[in-house]
């Protein structure tokens, strides 16, 4: 018992400085799996530029004027700007006023003729508007003329690029487009002066054809009672516009 005591401690002795050298290997920490590198986001084409609309504080001679372009329908025109502050029906055509726009329309069977401003908002160009010079509208558009009267002003008429002007002094005060050549058929040129006021007092809508896109699919006196009414915010009867509008067309026959 003893001696095999003793031999148990004999190997015990031997084998403990292997025991001591021996150190189990680290364990590593589990690494994350590795993560496929980003890629980059595929290029979109470049848009071809911002699709803009037409400035409305631009005037195009024998075109427009702030958006409102020749030939366009009145009830565009209302829409946009809503009820004129002023009606004025003459023998030539039916004027709008939009005051707080400084902005005034001329209308024929229902369509834009001519458009003019007060407004020094609205340009031709950074080097021409109201309230520019005389000096500037000749540098514009030359000496090829005729004088004539700008919606009350002594103005310049170019009626072959549909633009004239009303001068204050020698500063432009108003500016007026219409169809180039047309300049005889708007009220706010007329020779000697504002055409004459019509005898009704309503505008004329018997050159309009009924029931079509032009008078909004209103019969006739329908059509007139509906201009009046965002005219001045009155309804007129269906008879009296009945009666108008029979006036108005056995004048035109």
């Amino acid at each position: 018992m003893r001696r095999s005591t003793l031999i148990a401690c004999l190997l015990l002795f031997i084998a403990a400085p292997a025991f001591a050298q021996y150190q189990p290997a680290p364990q590593q920490a589990p690494q994350p799996a590795p993560q496929p590198a980003p890629q980059p986001l595929p290029l979109q084409p470049a848009p071809g530029g911002p699709q803009l609309p037409p400035s409305s504080r631009r005037i195009v001679p024998g075109a427009s004027l702030a958006g409102i372009n020749m030939g366009a329908g009145i009830n565009l025109i209302l829409t946009r700007f809503g009820r004129p502050s002023d009606l004025r029906e003459t023998t030539i055509d039916t004027v709008y006023n939009f005051s707080r726009w400084g902005i005034v329309v001329y209308i024929q069977s229902g369509r834009v003729s001519a458009a003019s401003t007060s407004n020094s908002l609205l340009k031709l160009s950074d080097e021409l508007g109201v309230g520019y010079r005389v000096e500037d509208v000749l540098k514009t558009f030359g000496r090829g003329f005729r004088q004539g009267t700008v919606e009350g002003f002594p103005g310049m008429i170019y009626d072959d690029q549909g633009v004239a002007f009303g001068l204050d002094r020698q500063g432009v005060a108003v500016v007026i487009v219409f169809k180039s050549n047309t300049a005889s058929q708007v009220s706010g040129l007329y020779p000697g002066g504002p055409a004459p006021q019509a005898i009704s007092g309503f505008p004329n809508v018997a050159g309009l054809r009924p029931y079509s896109a032009e008078t909004n699919y209103f019969s006739l006196p329908g059509y007139l009672r509906w201009i009046v009414f965002h005219a001045s915010g009155i309804w007129i009867t269906y008879a009296e516009a009945s009666r108008v509008v029979q006036e108005q067309q056995a004048a035109s026959r």
